[in-house]
């Protein structure tokens, strides 16, 4: 491969990944890239059994496919938010809380983790 598409190639990985950080501070939730859930029959459902299992990285990709299929579900973003949380991603979870306050202006579990 020649040299400036490789460095090319680099420059534009580095960019995506800066732009992403910068969107993760600002609030804006950054999804996972080649998520398998997208497309399972109970994202929502999978995701709490992996949560359970304590395989907080599967159980995003799962919940990930869950608000992107329902982007109106409070529940699963706060679920998407807690297991952030749980997997010290503080950016992530709290992206993920403020869509769900969104989804549900009332819900005191979401105002709760967000105060």
């Amino acid at each position: 491969m020649n040299v400036l598409v490789v460095k090319t190639c680099r420059f534009l990985n580095e960019q995506l990944v800066a732009k992403q950080r910068s969107d993760a501070s600002r609030g804006v939730y950054v999804f996972s890239d080649m998520n398998p859930y997208v497309g399972h029959q109970n994202p929502l459902k999978e995701g709490q059994e992996l949560f359970r299992k304590g395989l907080l990285s599967e159980a995003v990709l799962a919940l990930e496919a869950e608000v992107m299929k329902n982007p109106e579900n409070a529940e699963g973003w706060r679920l998407l938010g807690i297991t952030h949380a749980e997997n010290d991603d503080d950016q992530q979870a709290i992206a993920a809380m403020m869509r769900a306050q969104e989804a549900d202006p009332t819900n005191l579990e979401v105002l709760l983790a967000l105060g």
